[in-house]
């Protein structure tokens, strides 16, 4: 036992396994030499083993001497096989410790440089709003310093008079870029020295203070043409009985941007005001051909609204949903959803004074139900195959799921205090995709059972005012920890928060996963782009192997199937990662620190180097025994609410129909998920049910 002392610290456990390492290697190449040198006494038809066990050799030797490197100790060459690349080579500089040094004092020289330079140019601007000899010359000229900032961002200094910046200097700190403004042109320069510096902004104002006051006066009489046109009666009426209003979207450096659109927001034109060149150009964005370039507005703007094609909003509303429908039609994965349920649906719509139908028909061909497009209102209703019993289709909600466990009808009233028993381990593992965590799972470690029990938290349930996955983002992950231990009634030890990315990062560092997918997934929410292709994330039932970006997918995606389907995929998915890290041996070495370095670069944890390295060899054996995942199908329920777009659906209906509008703006529009009868003894209970072991 003196072996494990108090001086025995992490170092010295790393330098043991190295060297465990290190005599494995050179045991593994000495035998590798025996082998090579009986191979090159046999004939030339050993000639193809001998080079891959050459290869082999060559890789074991680059292996030791990393090893080595890391020992302080000098590398050897194991195998010498001149090759004539190697010998066309020979006078350049392979040694990585001095490339990484070339590379990391240019690092360090540029930084330097950049901060030297913006050091320069800070001075160069102070000592022009100092200089007398400048401010004598702004007076001649009738001009002052309009604003003039030092920051650790950038560096500004403006010239001009109460109307217009004539001149503006601009030092972008963070690449030391130096930029002058004027109403003509945006250039980068760089000056010598001060005096260079303020030789050139003197001359500058005194060659162009008249092209430019004129310019900057024929912008202004340029843009208040624009602003007459725009706010011109007839123009301002036909805009009012269209409904259309006209407002600016976008301005730079050289254009301004003004949007023609209706009261929803629909685009129906631009109008592009060039400064630079003075004119405007007129582009119908849904009749490409419809473009028009003008130097004055006033004239011209009325006849190009004329011109537009002004659909109606409820024609658009109908034009969008047959889109929307259509389209989907034809997406791979809602063809695979069909398929499943034995369903089809017409690739076209028939059409009557009042509808488009879209009719779906079962495996017989009978035809069972209809989507439907109301072209008086655009909204897309369900119906029955003779046209009645109307549904809104947004308001459409499937039976509610039955419990798939039975809930006693007295839940025990639990006490405040945290299960933390010895011998079992209790640990967060969550995943985030920007700010908030979009992944919960609980896991439970049971050191006698050597089993791992996971539990998922829903990222909508809501808890003490808020929704659990926002914990983290606003008050810490401590504070959370602490919310769902107070939840659930244990004691969580660890946390583990790791960016989506990372995810992806280390199953393709590992070559990625073979799983067995026995039903099919199809999620009409989780859109992806392949080779530039739009359409529904789908797989077919069967065998794949699965590089970063697929198995994050899979892991995420829930809408079609239930939860528990979910949490069965991320089950599979783990597994197939902890079979991955079963396998890995000496040679896996690299690939191993490249995990490391990319999980420890994305990762938030209060798990120490040396807690990691022994939960790796203590745990990565045990069994996952279940995954189980809190939901709307056992302990929770989802309260009522509507959505914004339900609400828009509502409201256009009532118009419709002209009936009184709605005030469904004011309802509850978030989904969340609470216990059943708000009962979060239910909670703890369900963690009990799934964490504790059954004794007969």
């Amino acid at each position: 036992m003196v072996f494990f002392s108090k001086n025995f610290n992490k170092q010295s456990l790393f330098a043991i396994a190295i060297i465990v390492v290190l005599v494995f290697l050179m045991t593994q190449i000495s035998a590798l030499s025996i082998q090579v040198s009986k191979f090159s006494d046999t004939n030339s038809s050993m000639i193809r083993e001998i080079g891959m066990v050459r290869e082999a050799s060559m890789s074991f030797g680059n292996d030791l001497n990393e090893v080595r490197k890391f020992l302080l100790l000098p590398t050897k060459e194991y195998f010498k096989f001149e090759e004539a690349e190697a010998l066309d080579n020979a006078d350049k500089n392979t040694d990585k410790l001095q490339l990484q040094l070339f590379k990391y004092i240019d690092f360090i020289g540029k930084r330097e440089k950049i901060a030297e330079n913006n050091k320069i140019y800070d001075k160069y601007l102070l000592d022009l709003k100092n200089s007398e000899n400048f401010n004598e010359i702004l007076d001649e000229l009738g001009l002052v310093i309009k604003e003039f900032d030092l920051s650790d961002n950038a560096s500004i200094i403006a010239i001009g008079n109460n109307e217009y910046d004539f001149l503006k200097y601009f030092l972008d700190k963070e690449n030391s870029e130096f930029f002058y403004r004027t109403v003509f042109l945006k250039e980068e320069k760089y000056f010598d020295s001060f005096s260079e510096f303020e030789e050139f902004s003197i001359d500058f104002l005194k060659d162009n203070l008249e092209r430019s006051f004129v310019k900057m006066a024929r912008t202004k009489d340029f843009f208040d043409s624009i602003n007459q046109s725009l706010e011109n009666e007839e123009v301002l009426k036909f805009l009012n009985e269209k409904e259309l209003k006209i407002s600016i979207s976008k301005k730079d450096d050289t254009k301004t941007i003004y949007l023609v659109e209706d009261i929803d927001l629909h685009r129906f034109a631009e109008i592009i005001v060039d400064e630079e060149n003075l004119n405007i150009t007129l582009q119908d964005l849904n009749n490409p051909s419809n473009k028009v370039l003008v130097n004055e507005l006033n004239l011209s703007l009325l006849p190009f609204l004329k011109k537009l094609d002004l659909i109606s909003r409820i024609q658009l509303e109908v034009i969008n949903a047959k889109n929307k429908i259509e389209e989907l039609i034809s997406d791979k994965g809602f063809l695979l959803s069909l398929e499943e349920n034995n369903l089809k649906i017409s690739d076209t719509a028939d059409e009557d004074d009042k509808r488009f139908y879209y009719k779906i028909y079962d495996k017989n061909g009978n035809h069972i139900s209809s989507v439907v497009v109301e072209k008086a209102t655009g909204v897309v209703n369900i119906v029955d195959p003779n046209g009645t019993n109307s549904e809104n289709l947004l308001f459409f909600t499937p039976e509610d799921k039955k419990k798939t466990i039975d809930i006693p009808e007295n839940i025990p009233e639990y006490s405040n205090n945290l299960s933390s028993e010895s011998g079992k381990f209790n640990v967060l593992i969550a995943g985030k995709h920007g700010n908030l965590i979009d992944t919960m799972i609980f896991t439970h470690v049971d050191e006698i059972s050597r089993k791992i029990k996971m539990i998922s938290i829903p990222r909508d349930l809501f808890y003490n005012g808020r929704k659990i996955n926002s914990f983290g983002f606003f008050y810490g992950m401590e504070e959370l920890k602490k919310a769902l231990s107070d939840m659930t009634g244990y004691k969580l030890d660890k946390y583990i928060l790791i960016d989506m990315y990372a995810f992806i990062d280390v199953i393709d560092l590992i070559g990625g996963i073979d799983i067995t997918l026995k039903n099919a997934v199809i999620d009409p929410t989780y859109r992806t782009v392949d080779n530039g292709v739009v359409g529904t994330l789908h797989y077919l039932p069967g065998d794949y192997h699965l590089g970063g970006k697929e198995a994050l997918r899979l892991a995420r995606t829930r809408h079609t199937s239930s939860d528990f389907a979910r949490a069965e995929r991320q089950q599979l998915i783990l597994k197939a990662l902890q079979n991955k890290a079963k396998n890995f041996g000496f040679g896996d070495a690299d690939t191993f620190y490249k995990i490391a370095r990319t999980v420890l670069s994305k990762t938030d944890t209060d798990i120490k180097l040396e807690e990691a390295i022994a939960y790796y060899f203590k745990y990565q054996s045990f069994e996952i025994s279940s995954n189980n995942v809190m939901s709307s199908g056992n302990v929770l329920y989802v309260p009522p609410y509507t959505t914004i777009e339900q609400c828009r659906a509502r409201i256009a209906q009532a118009e419709a129909e002209g009936n009184p509008i709605p005030n469904c703006m004011n309802e509850n529009q978030a989904y969340t998920l609470m216990p059943r009868d708000n009962n979060w003894n239910i909670v703890k209970w369900f963690f009990r049910e799934n964490f504790e072991e059954k004794t007969v």
